[in-house]
């Protein structure tokens, strides 16, 4: 993450990072907190639901650039710590940046935003969601998605759209699996 490199030792703030992506901001924020959903261990990756659901939103609707809160914006963390956050999701990040390139742009603006951020909106709902499997899938679907709009790769958005589906299956089959059980296992009490 480019970004970050020269400050290390230092604190930096969310809002910066953002601001240092410009118009590729959306995607910025899909790859970080999808990668950090996927990542995460179970629990923890729910939390980053909440801050998936306003950036998505925003591009759902059509904001130019991702609007945070300030008490969000103004919130610092160490460049190293998140440096090492991203080392762990790096074979991901890796095999999608290999694929990435612009290209069928026409497939990742305007209308297709749009529809992304509604998709990811669904599968940040996913996220937020307890129970096995309902954070890595969504997580990597929204980050590949997160890459094809920062890298204007039409085909990329195709195909995360298609492990969008996929994984929106997945985590909410994994949540009702869940559900089933834990009202099976009260029943058994009333």
């Amino acid at each position: 993450m480019h970004l970050l490199d020269g400050k290390a030792g230092q604190q930096v703030t969310i809002g910066e990072l953002v601001a240092g992506m410009g118009k590729r901001g959306h995607g910025f924020c899909l790859i970080v907190f999808g990668l950090l959903a996927a990542i995460s261990p179970p629990g923890v990756g729910s939390v980053m639901g909440a801050p998936l659901i306003l950036f998505a939103a925003q591009l759902a609707i059509g904001f130019r650039q991702p609007w945070m809160p300030n008490w969000l914006a103004r919130r610092p963390f160490s460049a190293d710590g998140a440096k090492r956050t991203i080392e762990r999701g790096r074979k991901w990040l890796k095999k999608i940046e290999i694929f990435a390139r612009p290209r069928a742009s026409w497939l990742a603006g305007g209308l297709m935003e749009h529809l992304v951020g509604a998709v990811c909106v669904l599968l940040a709902a996913v996220i937020l969601m307890p129970g096995p499997l309902t954070n890595n899938p969504p997580g990597i679907a929204i980050t590949v998605l997160g890459f094809a709009l920062a890298e204007r790769d039409g085909i990329l958005v195709l195909l995360g759209l298609v492990a969008a589906v996929v994984a929106f299956v997945i985590g909410l089959s994994a949540f009702i699996a869940v559900a089933i059980a834990i009202w099976a296992w009260a029943g058994g009490y009333f």
